[in-house]
């Protein structure tokens, strides 16, 4: 008679421990390179809206004949901002709204600019620059924003800060 071999399936110790320092490896050498790409995609976003609200800004002035300001919240830029109309008889009203920024993002103003406005005719009230870093971004993610007296409004592609 034959002897019939029992045969096991599955996976050994040894397999299973191999896998899982494989696994190990390639999530330590992925895991900064995603958190780049994430916090990347985050400056992109932000000065993507930034721009996108100081574009609305100005074209609400325009096309409602009012000047329209764009403020930070709560006098605190890491709040977001709020873009309001200023009526002719002194009375407001809120267009848009945007929430508290990423702890990552910083907005400054190496000119001192506390708000922005756009008068009817397009023109802003007060140039000067507005700069968005985002700690941890790759690339030129980060922006500087140029307000010009016309109205005009020139975007530079910054390159990111290391942390």
């Amino acid at each position: 008679m034959m002897k019939q071999r029992n045969r096991q399936t599955g996976f050994t110790l040894i397999e299973t421990m191999i896998v899982l320092v494989i696994v190990g490896i390639s999530v330590s050498i992925g895991l900064p390179m995603m958190q780049g790409m994430l916090t990347s995609s985050l400056a992109k976003r932000t000065t993507g809206l930034f721009e996108l609200d100081l574009n609305f800004t100005r074209s609400s002035a325009v096309s409602r004949g009012e000047t329209v300001r764009m403020s930070p919240r709560d006098n605190d830029i890491a709040n977001g901002w709020v873009i309001i109309a200023q009526r002719i008889d002194g009375s407001q009203e809120t267009l848009r709204e945007r929430g508290s920024l990423d702890k990552k993002v910083s907005i400054t103003s190496p000119d001192g600019l506390d708000s922005i406005a756009f008068r009817a005719t397009g023109q802003i009230e007060t140039g000067g620059t507005i700069v968005i870093r985002t700690s941890g971004c790759q690339g030129n993610q980060d922006k500087s924003f140029t307000l010009l007296n016309s109205g005009q409004i020139a975007v530079t592609e910054l390159a990111c800060k290391e942390e």
